[in-house]
């Protein structure tokens, strides 16, 4: 539902040569702002390019002739304001979100076509679905330069898939003289047998540790809706969700009725669902329509999820508390926040109790979800145990990447793994591990399914942390090189190295 935007530019003329998107340099009408003291990081550079990904918060930069926007998160676009005077670069979603909420001028923002090749200042740009939020691009970089084709991808914030590895693939075995259109893209089409190199991957490794478990998002919705749809049903299902029956009382107590069967019939539940400015769509929409209910978000949540351009998603929404799905701030969903939410919808929607759910990634351990109990001795996922450089250790990194996949990451969600952080009589919040970032083995399956020379993580945390995550990467980006080397030694009696975890029969089948 969320897909029936129209991807359109504010600012296209056509290529004759390749029929494809052309964005020519403009003159600012706005005067230059002098640049920030801070100094731009090198990660938010794109080389061989006079552009910059995500590098709002450092001003204007003197060389810079497009600023590319991945998504309308704020630590993505902090910086950016109304006084901007740089011409920005972003699907059509958060172009409609950068120039309604942020005031930004639409003669200054651009919004590319989705699946489709486009040419900025010469190099040939081309976004695809992101997995994170509506409007979130993975941008595919392909600069002409003196060395020859120079290929980036820039992952944004990301949920990497299978699909993502295929959709690049295809874009990059295009010839740079022909178009790439949306049919190309998503085509169903065999992925390209030889795959060219990417130059950079500039990687979001929010969560590459292998503690960090993440189910199918899919898996996620499907339960959490199917809860809701249970204690929205049966006035029983929630008091006794959890608890197994006593088998001394339940054969009796079947028999007689409920105390106040009054009590029952009024009874009528919120359920709430915590967001961020823009993200987490896909759970409270699937809620609203296994309960048939309409959503209520606040007026600038509501001008938020106008600039998403659907017209379905506009007319499930609510003008009053009264509907029985609320969607509100993610800092918001706590039981003093909750039981103050309660109390301002019972005035007009008559609820007597509410259910609210914190969508988060960070929600993947403890008792709520995945624990896993710590291991005696080495890690056995230490990168540091396996040397990719003889075949030995080849094999090595390839089974810790696939004891990766099996343990930290292809695990379901039911709604039995739905355990509440905190309950009262009216009041019970429940932490759901719905991640829009990559998890652990989704990383570890992406990178190793691309061929990179050079991967850039962009999210850093302590030296520690930062350090472990090198060596991943590190380990990651040899599994191509050092399986090609392996292949190619087919004479020497070598067997293909094939897991049924990661189906890795080759590098492409890893995600």
């Amino acid at each position: 539902m969320l897909r029936e935007i129209e991807h359109k530019s504010f600012d296209i003329c056509v290529a004759h040569e390749a029929s494809k998107p052309v964005y020519n340099k403009h003159t600012p009408e706005v005067a230059p702002q002098p640049r920030s003291v801070r100094p731009l990081p090198d990660y938010k550079r794109m080389p061989f390019t006079t552009f910059t990904v995500d590098a709002f918060k450092y001003g204007i930069v003197e060389f810079c002739t497009a600023y590319f926007l991945t998504h309308f998160h704020s630590d993505h676009y902090g910086g950016l304001t109304r006084s901007f005077s740089g011409h920005v670069y972003c699907s059509r979603i958060t172009a409609n979100c950068v120039v309604q909420k942020l005031g930004v001028s639409h003669k200054l923002v651009h919004a590319l076509p989705m699946n489709t090749r486009c040419n900025v200042h010469g190099v040939h740009v081309t976004f695809i679905d992101a997995n994170h939020c509506p409007g979130a691009v993975i941008i595919v970089f392909e600069v002409p330069s003196e060395q020859g084709l120079v290929r980036i991808v820039h992952t944004g914030d990301f949920r990497a898939s299978r699909e993502h590895v295929e959709q690049i693939l295809r874009i990059v075995a295009i010839d740079t003289q022909k178009a790439v259109l949306p049919e190309h893209v998503m085509c169903a089409q065999a992925t390209p047998c030889v795959s060219p190199t990417i130059d950079y991957v500039y990687l979001d490794t929010t969560y590459l540790q292998p503690s960090y478990v993440f189910p199918p998002q899919t898996d996620v919705v499907r339960a959490v809706a199917s809860f809701c749809t249970k204690v929205n049903t049966d006035a029983s299902f929630l008091p006794n969700f959890g608890h197994k029956p006593n088998p001394r009382i339940s054969p009796i107590t079947r028999w007689f009725p409920s105390r106040n069967p009054q009590s029952v019939r009024k009874r009528r539940v919120l359920f709430v669902v915590g967001s961020y400015t823009i993200g987490k769509e896909r759970l409270f929409i699937e809620i609203a329509q296994h309960l048939g209910a309409r959503i209520y978000v606040s007026p600038a949540k509501r001008r938020m999820l106008e600039c998403l351009g659907s017209s379905q998603l506009v007319q499930m929404l609510a003008p009053d508390m009264s509907a029985q799905v609320h969607v509100v701030e993610m800092s918001k969903v706590n039981m003093k926040g909750m039981a103050e939410h309660l109390a301002s919808a019972q005035k007009c929607g008559g609820f007597s109790s509410v259910v609210a759910f914190s969508p988060t990634g960070w929600a993947h351990s403890g008792m709520h979800y995945g624990a896993r109990p710590e291991p005696r001795g080495p890690d056995p996922l230490d990168p540091g145990l396996a040397d990719p450089e003889s075949h030995a250790g080849f094999e090595r990194t390839v089974q810790l990447l696939a004891q990766a996949a099996c343990m930290h990451g292809d695990s379901t969600f039911t709604i039995d793994n739905l355990k509440p952080r905190g309950s009262s009589s009216t009041v019970t919040i429940f932490p759901v591990p719905y991640s829009e970032h990559s998890s652990f083995a989704e990383l570890a399956r992406f990178v190793c399914s691309l061929k990179a020379t050079h991967i850039i993580p962009t999210v850093f945390s302590s030296p520690a942390i930062n350090d472990t995550a090198a060596r991943w990467l590190r380990h990651w980006q040899t599994i191509n090189i050092h399986f090609e080397r392996w292949a190619r030694a087919a004479d020497a009696n070598i067997p293909p190295t094939h897991h049924p975890t990661l189906g890795l029969r080759d590098c492409k089948n890893i995600v």
